[in-house]
């Protein structure tokens, strides 16, 4: 009697490429869910990368409103009418902030505004403390500076110190200030503070303007140059603008600008240029 046949597993009844075509569809969902894996922890650690930035950068951006804040102003103490020398004291330590960077070289005060800071210039990079503060460390605020076209002594007859316009007011913000024409009117004194010297400067114009290098977009060595755009400082053709009707300005004059961005969006390629006119400058010692 022949033997019965033996029970074949279901499985082996199946076709030999429908168990390898399920093989690979497995392995295929597999690698899928350790890519999606991966682009997920990827995507995590980005927005915790974000976060942390953005925590750091409020950070930073409390700490130097909190520094600003207490930063007194510099007080200016006359000579007695009765000493023969002239100078007055300086303010300003200049040994104590060149020892912390030696590229601080001046301090800027604008009363009734929180403009009380150190002016830097880089030796190397231009754009240095565009993102670099006082410390010379990676910073958002960055710091108030000029460039290498410009001498340290502000002897030159345009000198352009950039600074940021930040939403804490910190940096150059409250020079939007002067968008008031009220405050404009009542506030026209600027200090500049050196090694050596206090030099006061009369402000007479605040206007939007565009976002131009204005040290290399004019040859100020050119008295017809100079005397032009000293003529546009006083009438600029803008929307935003205050200016001293009583003044105008002269070749021999130095004017030292201050430029910051605007907040309003409508205008990003835009700056807000403050002005002001050397008036006097008061040895020190």
């Amino acid at each position: 009697m022949p033997n019965a046949p033996t029970e074949q597993r279901g499985d082996d009844l199946q076709p030999k490429h429908a168990k390898a075509s399920s093989t690979a569809h497995v392995k295929k969902k597999k690698r899928s869910v350790v890519a999606l894996t991966i682009l997920l922890v990827i995507l995590l650690c980005g927005v915790a990368a974000g976060c942390g930035y953005m925590i750091w950068q409020q950070h930073e951006l409390d700490r130097v409103a909190e520094e600003m804040k207490n930063t007194p102003e510099p007080v200016l103490e006359q000579p007695a009418n009765d000493v023969a020398d002239p100078r007055i004291e300086n303010p300003v330590d200049f040994a104590a902030l060149m020892a912390e960077n030696p590229d601080i070289y001046a301090w800027i005060h604008i009363p009734n505004t929180d403009v009380n800071l150190p002016v830097l210039q880089s030796v190397t990079d231009d754009n240095f403390y565009l993102d670099h503060n006082k410390d010379g460390e990676y910073a958002i605020e960055g710091a108030i500076y000029t460039q290498m076209a410009n001498n340290t002594d502000f002897s030159d007859p345009v000198t352009v110190l950039y600074g940021h316009n930040l939403q804490n007011g910190t940096m150059f913000s409250t020079l939007h200030y002067f968008e008031n024409e009220d405050f404009f009117n009542e506030n026209d004194t600027m200090y500049i503070y050196t090694p050596g010297h206090v030099l006061t400067y009369r402000i007479v114009s605040a206007y939007l303007y565009d976002d131009r290098h204005i040290l290399n977009s004019y040859d100020f060595s050119n008295p017809a140059v100079l005397q032009e755009y000293f003529d546009f400082v006083m009438h600029p053709d803008s929307l935003l603008v205050n200016t001293r009707t009583d003044t105008e300005l002269s070749i021999d004059d130095k004017i030292v600008q201050l430029s910051t961005c605007m907040s309003d969006t409508n205008h990003t390629s835009s700056r807000y240029i403050v002005t002001g006119v050397l008036i006097d400058d008061q040895p020190t010692y």
